[in-house]
């Protein structure tokens, strides 16, 4: 009997080995392990005028960000053509070109919706390589042109320009449109999703989304939000009522410190990777702007801007193994760490002193094979993505600070 016990341990040994995961799921994959070790976590980081300033510098640098309010209101042909290849790049179709300057109209997202780098909708492929960005609801964008069939528009908005499914959207007169473009009165997502019935059907917001509000005051304990709908094409607005003990929303940006940083990202724990926002989540790169945008802090969208546009903090060139490590474990919480095609968000240091993250994370290597893991998790910098631990192929870390 005890050879058979011997034999069937052996024969199971691959399979135990091959369900190891980079998850870490004890005590530190909790908000409560790293806000209880932090006794001035919830110390203000950086106000609001500081944070205005770091957008308008981060607006500067990034091509896909802009003040849609400056925009002109007759926009060039080759402004246009420019954008569009920029957009769909190798898989540019001459036909998607505009031919004549165009008048620009003014349209407010009706739903959540898929910027997409060409007119075509979502193949249902967790990767679809044409899936550029999701959008939430109530988002302000100026349309430059149509497709050739009609079914989708050119979109600049405030962080990215591609192609959204014209029924996403409604149109509205300039006025109104700024109303969304710089809203005076609204509430903040500061859950991981919010969802609100609006004219019979429900509307998803991601955190950091801004929900129009009517006026700042409470009605009968009750927040009065405006919101868009479409009708035949054109934007009418439907007031509902949010409860203020709703924990889901918050009445502005909330403050940005260290505390925040974690409870924040802990929203996501264990959700369901989205490349590009799809499946109504996130990807590592829309985890940590959905983050800092909560606290009103407008990061790029996609990793490369995330790297060129922020304030640096340390950059990783010939350094050693150790000086990696050490150089990880002074990084201040809530500062983005990257690698080629992937950002992690800096927790802490654990009780023996490791430095941990939390990441949307694809897949990583288990003993040379890749593994989809495909979630927001927490772990270490040990783990793999390819051939090298993670540390090592660190680039650099970024951060609002210096």
């Amino acid at each position: 009997m005890h050879f058979i016990a011997v034999l069937i341990a052996l024969l199971l040994l691959p399979s135990m080995c091959s369900a190891a995961t980079i998850e870490i799921t004890d005590s530190r994959a909790t908000p409560e392990y790293w806000i209880s070790r932090n006794a001035d976590g919830d110390k203000v980081l950086i106000t609001s005028d500081k944070i205005a300033k770091l957008n308008a510098q981060i607006q500067f640098k990034d091509k896909n960000s802009v003040d849609l309010s400056s925009l002109p209101k007759i926009i060039s042909a080759d402004k246009v053509n420019t954008a569009i290849k920029m957009t769909e790049g190798d898989n540019y179709n001459n036909t998607h070109k505009a031919v004549m300057d165009l008048p620009v109209r003014y349209a407010v997202t009706t739903k959540r919706g898929n910027i997409r780098l060409l007119p075509q909708s979502w193949n249902g492929d967790n990767y679809d390589d044409f899936q550029g960005t999701a959008i939430d609801p109530a988002e302000a964008v100026a349309v430059f042109c149509d497709s050739p069939d009609g079914n989708f528009v050119f979109i600049q908005s405030r962080n990215y320009f591609g192609w959204l499914e014209k029924s996403d959207i409604a149109f509205t007169d300039r006025k109104t449109w700024l109303s969304y473009v710089k809203p005076q009165n609204f509430l903040v997502v500061t859950d991981n999703k919010k969802l609100i019935e609006v004219g019979g059907q429900s509307l998803l917001f991601q955190m950091g989304a801004l929900i129009p509000m009517v006026n700042s005051k409470v009605q009968n304990d009750m927040w009065v939000a405006r919101l868009p709908v479409s009708v035949k094409g054109q934007l009418k607005e439907v007031e509902v009522k949010i409860a203020k003990s709703d924990k889901a929303v918050n009445k502005g940006f909330l403050p940005c410190t260290e505390n925040n940083f974690i409870r924040q990202s802990f929203k996501f724990l264990g959700d369901e990777y989205g490349w590009g926002g799809l499946n109504d989540s996130v990807d590592c790169s829309a985890f940590v702007q959905d983050i800092y945008r909560s606290m009103g802090i407008n990061i790029p969208r996609d990793t490369d801007p995330q790297k060129s546009c922020m304030p640096i903090w340390a950059v990783f060139n010939n350094v050693t193994n150790a000086e990696r490590w050490d150089i990880v474990s002074r990084a201040p919480i809530g500062s983005m760490l990257h690698k080629r095609g992937h950002v992690m968000m800096k927790l802490g240091n654990d009780d023996e002193g490791r430095p941990l993250v939390i990441h949307a994370a694809s897949s990583y290597l288990d003993d040379g094979n890749k593994v989809y893991i495909r979630k927001v998790i927490v772990s270490d910098l040990h783990y793999k993505g390819n051939a090298d631990e993670t540390i090592d192929v660190l680039t650099d870390i970024v951060f609002y600070g210096n």
